[in-house]
């Protein structure tokens, strides 16, 4: 019995003569906890606005006092529906809807020179209320999801029947 527990006591000994002989764990520095930092001036990159926005109101004959089409142009330093990059939009709001216009025309190379013509049937299929009715058109460029310019916007007034058509 004796002899067992030298034996337990010589063990237990060379365990803890191992574990002090054993090379201590090292201290590292974490890549997320490197000393080195930078400093400098940062200035936020802006997106350009359209510019140069027109509303042309076109009223139909024989009298000329009922609305026929609105012809929307504007200026944009990029192409309205490029595969890929900020692109131009346009979009047409009543009190009841909001929809993104379809059809732009686009000329130049950049800036660019943008251009659609909404007839009564389109407008209508837009904002689906032309007896008596104001739609606004705004126009913004956009990069991603989230970055978008600030925005030029004309407004389309007309009386019932679409008497008194006005761009503004």
């Amino acid at each position: 019995m004796r002899r067992r527990r030298l034996i337990a006591a010589l063990a237990v000994l060379a365990v803890l003569i191992g574990c002090g002989a054993a090379p201590s764990m090292q201290r590292t520095d974490a890549a997320w906890a490197d000393s080195e930092f930078g400093a400098g001036t940062f200035t936020a990159s802006t997106l350009s606005s359209p510019t140069n926005m027109t509303c042309t109101v076109a009223n139909a004959p024989p009298l000329f006092l009922t609305f026929q089409s609105v012809t929307i142009t504007w200026v944009s330093a990029f192409a309205w529906a490029p595969a890929s990059g900020p692109k131009s939009t346009l979009t047409a709001s009543s009190s009841t809807k909001t929809s993104t216009v379809a059809g732009v025309t686009t000329t130049g190379t950049g800036p660019y020179t943008h251009s659609v013509t909404l007839t009564q049937a389109l407008l209508e299929s837009l904002v689906t209320n032309l007896l008596g009715s104001t739609t606004t058109f705004k126009v913004t460029n956009v990069a991603g999801t989230n970055w978008v310019s600030s925005s030029q916007t004309k407004t389309l007034t007309m009386t019932l029947a679409g008497l008194g058509a006005a761009c503004s």
